[in-house]
C-alpha cells in the first residue's frame, strides 16, 4: 500500500503571511492540528498546534496583557513555522513513511507530487491503516510459530493447514531473529477455536509457542 491510500487529500493550507491568531482559529474550526504553508503554489513550511502553543508568551513574562495581545495580534506564521519540511510522495510505501517519521522524530508529512502539495499524512493515519491491515479490529485468534528456517515450503505448509480448516487469514507477519538465526511467524486467524489448527501445526512439526483469541469489544480472552 502507498501513502496515497491513507493520506488526507487537498488539505487546508495557509500562506506565510497568515496571522498566528487566524491559524489558531482555522485549526479549531476544522478540528485539525497541522497546516501546510503554501506561497504562490509552493510548499514553504508547516505549522502545528504545538508550534502555536509554544509561540504564546510564558505566564512568567513581565509584559502586560495589553502588550501580549498586541504581540499575538501582529505575529505571522512565517515567524514560527517549520521551514522546508520533510515531504513524501503519494507513491511512498506507508512503512517507509513510518520509518522516516521515527528516524527524524516527526509525526506528519506533507505529500508532494511534481512539486505540488496534494495531501498530508500523519503517523496516526499510518497506524490506523496498519491496525486495519493486520486485522486487529476483527475477532479472531493469534498463533505464534517459532524456529522456522525461512524456507518457502514452510510458509506453504502453514497456509495449507489453515486452508484445510477453511479459516481466513486476517494477517501474517514474518519476523527474522538474527540472534537465533531463525524466523518467527505471527498469524491472526478469523476463528475463536484455534485448537484443531494448532494441533495440526504441531503434528506437522511446527513449534507453536503462543496462542490466544481476541474479542473485538474487550481485547484478549
Amino acid at each position: 500500500m502507498r501513502i496515497k491510500d491513507v493520506m488526507t487529500k487537498n488539505p487546508i493550507t495557509i500562506d506565510s503571511e497568515t496571522l498566528v491568531l487566524d491559524a489558531q482559529k482555522i485549526m479549531k474550526e476544522n478540528n485539525i492540528r497541522r497546516l501546510p504553508i503554501v506561497d504562490k503554489g509552493k510548499l514553504v513550511g508547516i505549522i502545528t498546534q504545538h508550534d502555536l502553543l509554544e509561540a504564546s508568551p510564558s505566564p512568567a513574562t513581565s509584559l502586560s496583557i495589553h502588550e501580549l495581545n498586541y504581540l499575538l495580534a501582529k505575529m505571522k506564521v512565517k515567524e514560527i513555522m517549520k521551514k522546508n519540511p520533510v515531504t513524501i510522495t503519494p507513491d511512498t510505501p506507508f512503512e517507509e513513511a513510518l520509518r522516516i517519521g521515527q528516524e527524524k522524530k516527526i509525526g506528519s508529512f506533507p505529500v508532494v507530487d511534481n512539486g505540488k502539495l496534494v495531501g498530508i499524512v500523519t503517523e496516526s493515519d499510518i497506524v490506523r491503516f496498519l491496525t486495519r491491515a493486520l486485522g486487529l479490529k476483527d475477532e479472531g485468534s493469534r498463533i505464534t510459530i517459532e524456529g522456522l528456517g525461512g524456507k518457502l515450503s514452510d510458509l506453504e505448509r502453514i497456509i495449507s493447514i489453515v486452508n484445510q480448516h477453511q479459516t481466513i487469514i486476517l494477517s501474517m507477519v514474518s519476523l527474522p531473529r538474527p540472534e537465533k538465526k531463525d524466523w518467527m511467524i505471527v498469524l491472526r486467524l478469523k476463528t475463536t477455536a484455534p485448537d484443531p489448527i494448532i494441533r495440526d501445526f504441531k503434528q506437522a512439526g511446527f513449534n507453536v509457542t503462543y496462542s490466544a483469541w481476541f474479542r473485538c469489544d474487550s481485547g484478549t480472552t
